[in-house]
């Protein structure tokens, strides 16, 4: 080939410069994916969920055996997520954070369905809510990577944030199992570090010195039989949208 027809071939540094900057352009292209999550424990309901679009600059939801964050213990304590929300907000390396409440609560077999627009600079998304028949169970995803992803299944456990005991008493229980439920704190004999759940144990079972605040809706102590789930707890579906 000679050098001029070499070079009737070849890119200019314009058209070059053009094809890097629409090749960048493309990489950060905001991509929307549907993030479902279905409940897949009978009788303990969902509150309405925590959501953040991230990079890894921003602040883990939680670590394993430490403790929880005082906004993720108002989630998984009383099934709020706008401390959360506020709290990232704040955060470095954050590009949305929302309270998604659409259909709360979610019982056995709902599916939340929460849109969420991320990018190569944003890839992460951490979400999270209460299963609110409990004293401070939680469930989320961890900045997990979702920019690029087609398709994925997640079978998430139920969390304990450690942050209260869990003395299965309706004062201390949101959730519709005590209706009204209340929002009391057993702080002091919490086991102090965010950990897979035990389940709803059932410990007052048969202790007729409760008081009627404390006894379930149908006026009896919350058993394990009603309230106690096994692992997963639920299932989440990760989905490119087209």
């Amino acid at each position: 080939i000679s050098p001029r027809s070499f070079t009737q071939i070849s890119s200019s540094p314009t058209t070059t410069m053009i094809a890097l900057l629409l090749f960048a352009a493309q990489a950060s292209a905001s991509r929307q994916y549907m993030i479902s999550i279905t409940n897949a424990a009978f009788q303990q309901p969902f509150s309405g969920f925590f959501v953040a679009v991230h990079n890894s600059a921003a602040p883990p939801l939680y670590v394993l055996g430490e403790a929880a964050s005082e906004e993720l213990a108002i989630l998984a304590e009383d099934g709020d997520p706008m401390p959360l929300v506020q709290a990232y907000n704040a955060s470095k390396g954050v590009r949305e954070t929302f309270a998604f409440t659409e259909g709360a609560p979610y019982f056995a077999g709902d599916t939340a369905n929460i849109i969420v627009d991320v990018n190569s600079r944003y890839p992460y998304v951490s979400l999270a809510t209460m299963a609110i028949n409990t004293n401070d169970c939680f469930l989320g995803l961890n900045a997990v990577r979702v920019f690029k992803t087609y398709t994925e299944v997640i079978d998430l456990p139920g969390l304990d944030s450690g942050t209260e005991a869990n003395n299965e008493l309706c004062t201390h229980i949101p959730g519709p199992a005590c209706n009204p439920g209340g929002n009391l704190r057993a702080n002091k004999t919490a086991e102090g570090v965010v950990h897979v759940h035990r389940g709803f144990i059932g410990i007052n079972e048969g202790n007729e010195d409760l008081t009627e605040e404390e006894l379930g809706a149908n006026g009896q102590p919350l058993s394990s039989a009603g309230y106690t789930w096994l692992n997963p707890i639920a299932r989440v579906v990760i989905k490119k949208m087209k």
